[in-house]
């Protein structure tokens, strides 16, 4: 049998509903809980009525070093400001102050760096171990293997970003850029600070000092903001962010499978990865643990995140805050499947953040992805308001659509090397392997 252009109504309604449902019954999937695992568990129960294979696995990780670092930070941040001033005209005569102020705050600095920009595990061992879960279901072509196609998802929730509730970009902006540009400051000012306490006359009586630590002064309500940026108390919904990309990942088996089609050399499969929202964790747990298994045939991996807004819809072809670069072949497949169902999607330009795909281009393997998240972000972006009555079951079904059609492009052109050429034109940035 043929996959018919546009996914029946049943997986329309299917999507939708599981997502309330997952909502509703397992609520709080924050990276590391009971909540998300159980979730995990009961999709991969539902993944396994369309799939030959499902494979659950656990993983450690330290969920809370992600924007954990982020309140200390800002303590840090004031701790500085305050051990500058002490110094001004020698109120302080001691350079052993400047260096502990610098160097706690050039820490600072480097978490926000590696940890929260790269997406890297600097700081993980100082937080609290605990477990995720990944699942992975496959479906195998009617003959033989010679190529693999995975859509990829992530179940678990995120905290509330306080600002991104209260006023959106409008709050964010003045938040995060003062204190970020604020750390960055402070970082510069210690280290002339502390040259100047060791190889200076050990007073600080320039205007240059005063003008410093007055800046410094109208920079402390922006670290106090900061220690405010999560709301450690309210873990979302999650329903956009990112249920929708699991079950649009599910929707593709489901469709095969109702529709009795395989293709002909492609297995197609769905990575439903556990706490993306702690720093890509899971994925990169699966990356690193099945890169050789991976590699037994060709294989690319598509991920999506946030399918809420069509007009958003666009390709990532890097993220890691533009760190990590993806593949433009396979942006690609992702840009041909989308003109192919009506949507010509732009190369996303920079932004702050990450999608699972960079986790799988970290390890070497070919990957990129499509969100349809505005960069201006919405009320409903981290936030309560990210719930099943705030979802847009035409974003979701087009998302589907699009899954589809790069699955059938992938196979019908017989692999990756169909899309490089083009890839390499269409696409400015993301590496083509």
């Amino acid at each position: 049998m043929r996959l018919t252009k546009g996914a029946s109504e049943a997986t329309q309604k299917y999507m939708v509903d599981g997502i309330r449902y997952v909502c509703e019954n397992f609520k709080e999937r924050a990276p590391g809980t009971s909540s998300e695992r159980k979730a995990q568990k009961y999709l991969a129960g539902e993944l396994e009525k369309w799939s030959d294979k499902v494979e659950v696995e656990d993983f450690d990780l330290h969920p809370g070093s992600f924007f954990g670092w982020i309140p200390p930070a800002g303590i840090i941040g004031i701790i500085s400001v305050i051990c500058f001033w002490l110094t001004y005209k020698s109120v302080v005569t001691n350079s052993v102050l400047a260096i502990i102020a610098t160097v706690l705050v050039l820490f600072a600095l480097s978490c926000l760096i590696f940890q929260f920009l790269m997406y890297r595990e600097y700081v993980d061992f100082l937080f609290p171990k605990k477990t995720s879960r990944n699942v992975m279901a496959r479906r195998a072509p009617s003959g033989e293997l010679k190529r693999r196609i995975i859509f990829g998802g992530h179940t678990d929730a995120v905290n509330e970003w306080t600002y991104s509730l209260h006023g959106g970009l409008k709050s964010l902006a003045p938040v995060m850029g003062g204190s970020i540009g604020g750390l960055i400051a402070v970082s510069i000012f210690d280290v002339i600070w502390v040259i100047y306490a060791l190889v200076g006359n050990g007073t600080y009586e320039s205007k240059f000092w005063l003008v410093a630590g007055i800046i410094q002064l109208i920079l402390i309500p922006f670290f106090i903001a900061i220690c405010f940026f999560i709301n450690w108390k309210v873990i979302v919904d999650g329903a956009n962010d990112n249920l929708t990309a699991d079950f649009i990942a599910m929707g593709v088996l489901k469709e095969m499978a109702e529709n009795d089609f395989r293709f002909k050399n492609t297995e197609v499969c769905a990575l439903l990865a556990g706490s993306e929202e702690a720093g890509l964790r899971g994925s990169l747990a699966y990356a690193k643990r099945h890169k050789e298994d991976l590699s037994d045939v060709e294989t690319i991996f598509i991920a999506m995140d946030t399918m809420r807004e069509i007009e958003q819809l666009q390709i990532y072809t890097q993220g890691c805050t533009g760190t990590q670069k993806n593949s433009n072949a396979v942006s690609e497949v992702i840009y041909e499947a989308g003109v192919n169902c009506g949507i010509e999607m732009p190369e996303t330009e920079l932004y702050p953040g990450a999608i699972d795909s960079e986790a799988f281009s970290r390890h070497g393997l070919m990957a990129a992805g499509f969100c349809g998240v505005n960069h201006d972000p919405k009320t409903y972006y981290h936030t309560r308001l990210d719930t099943p009555d705030n979802m847009s079951e035409e974003c979701i079904n087009l998302s589907l659509d699009i899954c589809i059609e790069a699955a059938k492009l992938y196979d019908e052109k017989g692999g990756i090397d169909a899309f490089r050429e083009e890839g390499a034109k269409r696409f400015k940035r993301g590496h083509n392997k």
